[in-house]
């Protein structure tokens, strides 16, 4: 049997998806704010810094063309002060770069501005960060198949569009997007065909380094064009598979163990496909939604495929996104094409999920290979939930000094204090860092750590006078999410004029070799100082606990966790439910939904479960 490996790249929304989302914006603010983000490619930091001074025209013959000024970082401190001087005393502008706006946007900036008085050197979307993402949620949440769209998706279509579609060059496209690399805008670009690199070579104009314009011959037909309004087969399959994305993110925000999460997405896609199948890394059928006929899956399918295997921790780097092989044999179905995606968490591999249908479109591939991804991350999260159960685990202890770590660099630069509380992953792959700091003001803190590219948001939420209880919502590159992403928990971090500690625990299962060279790959200023098994690592496994793990999903887990930290339940309450969802990319009801649940289950764990117990006398 033989069989092709493709790799599959990232499902960007296309032309098409961003104006249906755009059209479920309700008020100008949502609308301007979605443009900007998927039209002028704005971070979501960025979009709460410009002012309608920012926006100039550049006129070329008799077009006009509009550029914004987009500061690096706020151009005023937290207390109102200037940040910066000269040696005269004068204000120091942040450096900027300047993107490009198109017309109909640059119309809406100003429309928008008119409209609210907002005066020119005003921020003209005066919010937080977070609240900018979470006007976005609420949108795509109007948009049934587009829920988890994002400020970051919105950024990737901006990038993916003028690369892609336009052929805009890249080195223009880093400038007005800010990019700091050109390799940052490879995933955006598709590997060229060998038809395609030969006509780039075959049909350049002389003189001229760029291709010729393709021509139609004279007399020859147009290419058809599907009549307005007329859906064809493609775009009706396209939807299809969108509406089946959407639908397995909501089955698996709610599967509690492994075995929920595999069925979970061997039923979501087995109204699409002929049959779904998961298996083991020893290719051995765990779940399947196949035809009686073919319920176990012949391994010699996957064998023949050469798909690499992964090791005992279930990790390889080889693995391709998708691999469709054509025209199997020994499969009982009438089905052309198989696809095999692995169940990936990082570099971890939880085993594959193997698909047969007549053939395989590239929408079908995207759909596929970001299946493989949602469900290897929720399997990482049942694991890392349970490990907080178990007996024992590995901890491993590190010391760094890198100050690609924001808060080394932060303690560094200000000489405070920062200790962990806490560490809540949330929507998007973010976490929220819960910290106490000591040592420096407040003000300082937020401003220095709201600079690092790693954070996108940073607040206050309780001054103690002698230290003050702070909320980092991080989503760049840092070591906390580093350890998460392996399959870890973080047990502790604390940093002290520069030089931080940090604890994580992991699974017997996990291969610490790799988890160490990936720590110290990313923070090269970072040594491994311990190795230890330890018993109950995390949390003590109390009685509650236990009942409640059965009981409660991820995702309540997750928002009831942050309110805990957060200072929701304390009195007075240090953090309101309203900024508690903002921080977390989630609207209210949705906040108070999740919440509620989960306070129902934990209280029936302690006042109805079997696990009560008698203490003098009295029931507890």
């Amino acid at each position: 049997m033989g069989g092709e490996a493709r790799e599959e790249t990232a499902d960007y929304l296309t032309t098409t998806e961003f104006e249906r989302l755009r059209r479920r914006a309700e008020t100008y603010r949502e609308d301007l704010v979605v443009a900007l983000a998927g039209r002028v490619g704005l971070r979501a930091s960025e979009i709460t810094r410009i002012r309608p001074a920012d926006l100039c025209e550049r006129r070329r013959g008799d077009e006009i063309h509009y550029l914004l000024a987009v500061p690096e970082r706020d151009r005023e401190t937290r207390d109102g002060d200037t940040g910066e001087t000269d040696a005269e005393g004068s204000d120091i502008e942040p450096p900027t770069r300047e993107a490009y706006v198109p017309q109909s946007v640059a119309h809406d900036l100003r429309k928008f501005a008119n409209a609210n008085d907002v005066g020119d050197d005003d921020p003209l979307v005066d919010v937080s960060a977070r609240r900018v993402q979470m006007l976005v949620s609420e949108v795509a949440d109007r948009t049934d198949d587009l829920r988890d769209v994002t400020c970051r998706d919105l950024r990737q279509h901006f990038a993916r569009r003028l690369l892609a579609d336009k052929a805009v060059p890249p080195r223009v496209v880093q400038r007005v997007g800010g990019w700091q690399s050109l390799q940052s805008l490879a995933p955006y670009l598709d590997e060229p065909t060998t038809a395609e690199v030969v006509d780039a070579f075959a049909n350049r104009s002389p003189g001229r380094g760029r291709p010729a314009r393709a021509s139609r011959p004279p007399g020859a037909p147009q290419a058809p064009r599907t009549p307005r309004g007329r859906i064809d087969a493609g775009e009706a399959r396209s939807r299809d598979l969108l509406d089946c994305a959407s639908e397995l993110g909501q089955a698996l925000a709610d599967a509690s163990t492994a075995e929920d999460a595999e069925r979970a997405v061997c039923d979501g896609l087995a109204d699409t496909y002929r049959a779904v199948w998961v298996c083991d890394q020893r290719r051995e059928t765990r779940t399947s939604a196949a035809p009686e006929s073919a319920a176990d899956l012949p391994r010699e399918l996957i064998d023949s495929a050469e798909i690499p295997a992964t090791d005992e921790a279930g990790e390889s780097d080889d693995l391709p996104d998708v691999t469709v092989l054509e025209s199997p044999t020994g499969v009982a179905l009438s089905a052309s094409s198989v696809a095999v995606t692995p169940l990936r968490s990082s570099e971890t591999v939880h085993g594959l999920l193997v698909v047969a249908h007549d053939s395989f479109a590239s929408a079908d591939r995207t759909l596929l290979a970001d299946a493989g991804r949602r469900v290897g991350r929720t399997l990482t999260a049942i694991a890392r939930k349970q490990l907080l159960l178990d007996d024992t685990g590995v901890e491993l202890s590190f010391r760094t000094t890198d100050p690609g770590v924001f808060l080394v660099a932060a303690s560094a630069d200000l000489g405070c204090e920062f200790d962990l509380e806490g560490v809540v992953p949330v929507e998007d792959h973010s976490l929220l860092y819960f910290v106490t700091a000591r040592g420096a003001a407040v003000g300082d803190v937020l401003e220095r750590v709201g600079e690092a590219e790693a954070v996108d948001e940073a607040r206050l939420i309780r001054d103690y006078g002698e230290g003050a209880l702070l909320e980092f919502a991080v989503s760049g590159e840092s070591i906390a999410p580093t350890l998460v992403e392996r399959g870890g928990t973080v047990r502790g971090l604390s940093v002290e004029n520069g030089v931080a500690d940090v604890s994580g625990v992991f699974s017997r299962r996990v291969d610490v070799r790799r988890v160490v060279e990936a720590i110290e790959e990313a923070f090269p200023e970072t040594d491994l100082r311990s190795k230890r098994e330890v018993e109950k690592p995390v949390q003590s496994a109390a009685t509650v606990q236990q009942t409640v793990h059965d009981r409660i999903t991820e995702r309540q887990q997750t928002v009831l966790r942050a309110a805990y930290l957060a200072g929701y339940f304390e009195w007075p309450r240090g953090s309101t439910a309203e900024e508690l969802a903002a921080s977390m990319g989630v609207s209210s009801p949705t906040l108070h939904n999740h919440l509620r649940k989960a306070q129902q289950k934990v209280l029936d764990a302690v006042f109805d479960g079997p696990d009560r117990r008698v203490v003098d006398g009295e029931r507890h």
